[in-house]
Order: C-alpha cells, then structure tokens, then sequence
C-alpha cells in the first residue's frame, strides 16, 4: 500500500483507542477521553479519504467507529450518568430511560448503535462488534435486539464470558453452555501476547497485543523483559506472560512463556527460550494494519508496527 494510503491513519486510531479503553477499565480518564475519541475519529476520517478500493482498509474502519462510539457511550455513562458499564458485564437494560433524565447519553446511544449495525459484517467471525452492538441496545432498552446481538456474539465465540453473562442478566442464557472452540475462528493470522504490567504502585493491567508475526512477538516481549532481572520482579507483574498462535482453520498454538523463563538467570536481563516455537512461520492472510479483535473475551488492539 502507498504511503498516502489509510495505513497510517488507522494505525493512530488504534492506538488512541487502546489507551482509552485501558482507561475505561480502570475508570479513569474523565477529562482525557473525550479528546483521544476525537482524535481517534478524525484519524478514521483521514483514513477514509485515503482509501482506493480498499476493502479491508474500510472494513477496519467501520470496526474502528463502532468501538469509538461504543466508548464515547461508555465514557458519559461512567462518568455523567454514574451507572455500571464495563468490559465484562455489560450495563443495564433500559438505563438510558432509568438514569439518564437529562438525556445526555442518547444520541451516543443512537451512533454507537448505528456504527455498530455498520460495521457488524466488516469481520463475520469476530464477536467484537456483535457484542458492543448488545450493549449500546441494552442501555437503550431494545432486549429484543440486545440478545440477538449477544447470541450473534457468543455464537462467533462460544466462551466469550461476557456475552454469556450478558445473556443470564437478561434471562435468555442457552440452556446449555456453548464449548470454547480451539480452533482459530477468524480469517487472518496473527500472534498474540497477554501479559499482566503494573499501571501504579496498587494497580496492574492486563494486556493483549496483537503482531504480524512470532517473531514480532518475540522482539516485543524481549524488550520488554530487559527491565526485569530476576523471576521476583516478574512476579511483581503478576506472572502472566503468554503467546498465541492463531492460523485460520487451524487449532491455537499456546505457548506459557512463563514456563520459558530460567528461575536464577546467570546475569543480565530476564531471557526466554524460544526454541520449538515457529517463529518464522508465515502467518496469513495477515491481520489489516489498526483491526482490533475480540479473542478469550479480551479486546486486543495490535501492537505498533506489529500488525
């Protein structure tokens, strides 16, 4: 792709969309989200006047709006509203006509509807989109349309945890639970990182990065550990560090990079070893530059440069 393709635009609006939910989850960001959302959006704006043909580019961007409005609803419900909307549960059914008599959150209502109906085939496999789309119409009050959209995401993953519990809070849970899956349900291949970092003194967060490659992943996950020296100091990470192989149609490689780790290092920083992983083994079709993805019930957005 061209330099003046989207490319760029979308990867800015990746990013900028991966600091605010890290915000939302530790509800956190009042007066700074409103302006990454912005700038996310105009991001999405550029990348649009940028596309020729594109659909993969336009799809990403129809995924980027929807998760932009999505957290512009989330963000005035926290914080003006002051009801439960999180990552995990969801929010609550009629909340809008309940809590908000001022109105403020229904016209986010209204778009995060709307960008998500937009953008609900962009990724046919994915749950993300499928599951934001439940939310906003349960705030809204719509439980009809909340659970056709929560059983769409938990259809494209069964162990999505929160679609399922999406589903019980609004009575309509499937009698039986759905078996997680371990085959790669998408249509791209990717790596992925989940590790747990320390955001202050008291609080940690868990993160998933997504990468065009192992080997990608490797580099990242080596840069990141030439701050720690000993397997104390990981700990202090909460230890979770772990690596996922997704090829479409081919079953999860995991691999616990934890186990990886010498306990007592002879000197310098922590290493891996990263022997019988394939590293260098191509992963395609590749993953859109800026396409976040709902994997293990995590949000995972790639990580710069890496996907």
């Amino acid at each position: 792709m061209s330099a003046q393709g989207p490319d760029t635009g979308l990867a800015r609006a990746d990013r900028l969309l991966a600091d605010v939910d890290c915000r939302l989850r530790h509800v956190d960001g009042e007066r700074e989200n409103p302006g990454l959302l912005a700038g996310a959006r105009r991001c999405c704006d550029e990348a649009e006047a940028a596309l020729s043909g594109d659909a993969e580019a336009a799809a990403t961007i129809a995924v980027l709006r929807a998760v932009a409005a999505t957290f512009a609803l989330r963000h005035t419900v926290l914080f003006d509203v002051a009801c439960d909307f999180d990552d995990n549960d969801g929010t609550l059914l009629g909340g809008m006509e309940r809590y908000d008599a001022k109105g403020v959150s229904r016209p986010l209502a209204d778009e995060a509807v709307r960008t998500a109906r937009e953008a609900l085939d962009a990724d046919p496999h994915d749950p993300l989109v499928p599951l934001y789309l439940g939310h906003a119409l349960t705030w809204s009050g719509d439980r009809d349309g909340a659970v056709a959209a929560y059983r769409e995401a938990l259809h494209r993953d069964p162990g999505d945890r929160c679609a399922l519990s999406c589903l019980r809070y609004l009575k309509a849970a499937p009698k039986k639970r759905p078996s997680p899956d371990p085959m790669s349900r998408g249509r791209h291949g990717f790596a992925l990182v989940r590790d747990c970092h320390m955001i202050s003194n008291n609080d940690s967060d868990s993160g998933s990065s997504l990468f065009a490659s192992a080997a990608d992943a490797r580099a990242h996950v080596d840069r990141e550990l030439d701050s720690l020296v000993t397997g104390e100091d990981l700990e202090g990470q909460e230890g979770e560090l772990l690596l996922q192989i997704h090829r479409p149609g081919r079953p999860v490689a995991e691999y616990d990079l934890n186990a990886r780790i010498p306990e007592e290092p002879e000197d310098g920083p922590l290493r891996i070893d990263w022997s019988g992983i394939p590293l260098d083994e191509p992963l395609e079709p590749p993953l859109p530059p800026g396409r976040p993805l709902r994997i293990g019930g995590h949000l995972c957005f790639p990580f710069p440069g890496g996907a």
